[in-house]
Order: C-alpha cells, then sequence, then structure tokens
C-alpha cells in the first residue's frame, strides 16, 4: 500500500508541475492534452478525482462563452495589400456531397464523435480535431467540408492561399500564423484548401527555407489544435505532402473519382425535378457513359443540359447525348455502345449517321443495336462501382 501512495506522488508531481507550467504559460492547448492524459492515468486509482478532471476539460473545451466568429472580429489582412487573409462563410446552404456507402458511414463517425465530445473528453478521449482530404480535382473535397460545417454548426473559414503566400522573406509564415491564431481563437471549421502548396516535403530542394520552417509550424499546429474546433485540409496531390504530416492528422479520407452508382446519383440530383421525364435507365446509360468523369464536371454538363432544355426547349436526352459526345471525343468501345442506343432511340439519324458520330462501322452500330448487346451492356452497368 505504501509502495503504491509512493508510485502514485511520484506519477502526480511532475503532472502537477507540467500542468502549472503550461497553465501560467497561456498554452491552453498543451494544458488540455495534458489533462486528458491525467484523466487517463488517474481512472484506474483515483477515479472520482479522474470524472472530476475530465468534466472540467469537457466543460472547457465546449464552453459556450467563447464568441463565435460570426460576431468576433474581422479576419486578418495582408499588411501590405490590405486584402482578408481568410473568408469566413455560413454553411447554411451547404449541398450534401454524393458518397458510397462506406464513405458516407466514414464521415458520419466523424461527425458523430465531433457531436459526442463532451463525452469522450469526460473519459479522457480527445474527439477528432483534424482531417485530411485526399483526391483529385473535382472530387468535392471543397463540398464534402463545407457539408462537415453545416452538420457541425459552425461557420467555414477558408485560408485565401492567393493573398497568404507572398515572395518576400518570412512574410509567409507571418501571413499562416496570423490566419490560424484567428482560426484557433473560435469555434469553427478552418478549410486550408490546396493543402500542397504550405506543407511540402522539406527533403525537395527546390523549396526556400521559409516554407519548411512552415512546415514545422504546421506540425505543431495540427498537434495542438483546440478541441472546439476542426481544422481540414485537402489536397489534389498528396504525394507531395511532407511524410510527418500525413502523421499528424486525426483523420486521413481518400476522395476517388465516383462509381457509377454516385454519377447516376450527381446526374439525378443535377436535373432535380426534370429527372421524371427522363426515360427509365437513361441517366444510368449517361452515367455508363461518364465513367472516368470527376462530379464537378458530371454536376456541369448537368446543369448546362437542363439549362438548354428550359432556353431553348428541346428534349432533355437528345441534349444529353450531345453533351456526352462534346464531352468524350474519344469514345470506348462500351461507351459508343451506349451512345448509338441512345442515338436511335432519342434522334432520327440513320444507322450509317450515328456510325459517323461515334466512330465506328454502320454494321457494328447495328450489332451494338441489337437486344443481346444491350442485355450486355446492362449487366455491365449494374456490376461496374
Amino acid at each position: 500500500m505504501e509502495q503504491d501512495k509512493q508510485i502514485s506522488t511520484k506519477f502526480i508531481g511532475p503532472l502537477l508541475l507540467k500542468l502549472v507550467e503550461e497553465g501560467l504559460l497561456g498554452n491552453t492547448q498543451r494544458l488540455e492534452l495534458l489533462s486528458l492524459g491525467a484523466v487517463r492515468s488517474l481512472k484506474a486509482e483515483f477515479p472520482d478525482l479522474a470524472s472530476s478532471l475530465g468534466a472540467l476539460v469537457a466543460k472547457f473545451a465546449g464552453s459556450s462563452s467563447t464568441l463565435r466568429l460570426r460576431g468576433a472580429a474581422p479576419p486578418p489582412a495582408d499588411a501590405d495589400a490590405g486584402l482578408a487573409l481568410l473568408r469566413v462563410y455560413p454553411a447554411d446552404d451547404a449541398k450534401e456531397p454524393v458518397l458510397n456507402e462506406a464513405r458516407r458511414s466514414n464521415v458520419e463517425r466523424f461527425i458523430t464523435e465531433r457531436m459526442e465530445s463532451e463525452a469522450l473528453l469526460r473519459e479522457g478521449f480527445a474527439p477528432p480535431r483534424t482531417l485530411l482530404l485526399k483526391g483529385a480535382p473535382g472530387t468535392g473535397k471543397t463540398m464534402l467540408a463545407k457539408w462537415m460545417a453545416r452538420r457541425l454548426n459552425l461557420p467555414l473559414v477558408v485560408l485565401d492561399l492567393a493573398t497568404s503566400i507572398s515572395s518576400f522573406l518570412g512574410k509567409t509564415g507571418a501571413n499562416l500564423r496570423r490566419s490560424l491564431d484567428y482560426a484557433r481563437g473560435a469555434p469553427c471549421v478552418l478549410l486550408l484548401d490546396e493543402f500542397d502548396a504550405i506543407a511540402k516535403r522539406r527533403d525537395d530542394s527546390t523549396e526556400v527555407g521559409e516554407l519548411k520552417r512552415i512546415v514545422n509550424v504546421l506540425l505543431k499546429e495540427l498537434e495542438d489544435w483546440p478541441f472546439h474546433s476542426v481544422l481540414i485540409a485537402a489536397t489534389n496531390h498528396p504525394e507531395l505532402l511532407d511524410p510527418a504530416i500525413n502523421r499528424r492528422f486525426d483523420v486521413v479520407f481518400d476522395l476517388p473519382l465516383p462509381g457509377f452508382a454516385e454519377r447516376q446519383a450527381i446526374l439525378e440530383s443535377a436535373c432535380a425535378q426534370f429527372a421524371n421525364g427522363i426515360p427509365t435507365g437513361f441517366l444510368a446509360a449517361i452515367a455508363q457513359c461518364l465513367n472516368g468523369c470527376n462530379g464537378s464536371e458530371i454536376d456541369t454538363i448537368a446543369q448546362s443540359v437542363v439549362r438548354r432544355h428550359l432556353i431553348e426547349k428541346k428534349a432533355l436526352p437528345s441534349l444529353f447525348v450531345d453533351a456526352v459526345i462534346s464531352r468524350i471525343p474519344e469514345l470506348k468501345k462500351e461507351e459508343t455502345a451506349v451512345l448509338s442506343r441512345l442515338l436511335k432511340e432519342t434522334t432520327e439519324l440513320t444507322v450509317r449517321e450515328i456510325g459517323r458520330i461515334v466512330g465506328r462501322s454502320s454494321s457494328a452500330v447495328q450489332y451494338q443495336l441489337t437486344k443481346k448487346a444491350a442485355r450486355k451492356l446492362a449487366r455491365r452497368g449494374k456490376d461496374e462501382h
């Protein structure tokens, strides 16, 4: 018993000193992290003390007395140009992104853990604070960040890279520091888009010393980011990121190009109420043709078609065929088969004319129009993901 008491005293003494030191230094984030570690360490021998400390951390981290960004001071501006370094957006009108079931589940888990932050903090565990989104352009990274801000009922704060990055030595680092300090001052979702521009590999010989120092700043920020906010970084080029940066994020999401089901869902959403007037299976065929396109491209195609439909009073199916043909000049065999059938069903073109459009012989098009070929294509559409 006496030995256990000595062990406890040996542990609590240094911890208390460290907590007081960080508190006097005003390092709130380090103080929070140390407190969480103390809650977990004390739970076995001192459950009441651990419970009280966990409740205190949860109360402080979720304090409603903290000013929201909407009512706070304006975002910091570049000292020379006078342009804002950050843009603050309300996320009330955010559109839900189209995700497959696995990725939707991951997003919902992140949001749920954020909403249950108090319960996690009481037990000495930090809620996820940082998220890295990786994917090709147009895969919905910014849309997802905005949607998550809406779900968490927080404003979206976006770093303006064009304003923040400067050719003057030391200025980029100063702009970034001011931006991060502002974002951590109140609950928000901070989005660092094109993250690879400021978090490049430190062994890249083409980069100047300042950007290497910025990476060190970011590493520290990711470790000490406050519990009341979420930092989301998005990149089209994850291979350019410093390896240490990847490891500092609590959660990493890959956003690939949309599969067949997601492409069809994007088309249906973009067509809105007009989707009811489109023949059954038509949008599925278009989705098959748009294999390899990103979500933004598909949404743009569909909205363009709807606008033409409203202004030119032309039928949606024929406009979709025009859009797909102009978008994909070099069509694959399975895509030309789908388009051949669409052209036959929605236009008065002959088989020979259809062949010229899709770049196939009349006999090849005639085969593609057979029921056997149609069934084969239908199976391909269902099997693709």
